[in-house]
């Protein structure tokens, strides 16, 4: 393998769970009705598949203004990233350095969240590309942006690994070619048995010369 591309929100950082708490609390203080099971099906996704969904439950809003209002609220609301932050993803991204693999960022997110995410974390000039699904026409589970980063990166898509944690994001990695691992949370009971392998905790995973080692067994 070449190259190892990491999903952000729930690989990165535990931030899932507290992301969907925010947005209940502030959908619901602004009369906004949701589907909070519904909406765990778009988990990887960027903001526009949320928002239409939320779009054809709230046919009376212009949701065009709301969705400028959340994004309003989204910038005041300081997250503590380094407290949510997996730290053995820099022990990922040293090991991968000195196997000569290349580390990516293939996130959902916009990229000015993306920005503060790294440099909360201490992340900032540690992945040899970061991608913001923002930036492309089509979104998770369509694999645009995992071919964006092989194409970036100069590897076939079959040269790469990603880290993954969502339904949409496993089968974007598979769609693209590449070796999937999914990282599991029970708490958000995603399927992700179209991964070539799962993990429980990052920590499962080693690099070495020889390749990727999952829970002692070869990828």
């Amino acid at each position: 393998m070449k190259a190892l591309i990491f999903d952000m929100d729930g690989v990165i950082i535990d931030s899932e769970k507290v992301y969907e708490q925010a947005d209940q609390q502030w959908f619901t203080e602004n009369g906004i009705k949701t589907d909070r099971i519904a909406l765990r099906q778009c988990l990887g996704c960027t903001d526009d598949v949320n928002w239409g969904m939320i779009a054809r439950w709230n046919p009376e809003l212009d949701i065009a203004e709301v969705f400028q209002k959340y994004r309003a609220f989204c910038r005041d609301v300081r997250v503590n990233y380094e407290k949510i932050y997996r730290p053995y993803v820099q022990t990922l991204i040293d090991q991968c350095r000195r196997c000569g693999i290349l580390t990516a960022l293939a996130s959902s997110s916009p990229m000015d969240n993306i920005q503060t995410v790294l440099c909360d974390c201490q992340l900032e000039g540690q992945f040899d590309l970061v991608v913001s699904g923002c930036d492309l026409p089509v979104s998770k589970p369509d694999p645009a942006i995992f071919l964006q980063c092989a194409k970036q990166l100069g590897c076939a898509p079959a040269e790469c690994v990603v880290i993954e944690d969502s339904l949409n994001g496993v089968t974007a990695g598979k769609r693209a070619g590449m070796t999937v691992i999914g990282l599991d949370d029970p708490y958000f009971g995603q399927d992700l048995s179209k991964a070539d392998v799962r993990v429980d905790q990052l920590e499962q995973i080693v690099i070495t010369d020889k390749g990727f080692l999952i829970g002692g067994q070869a990828l």
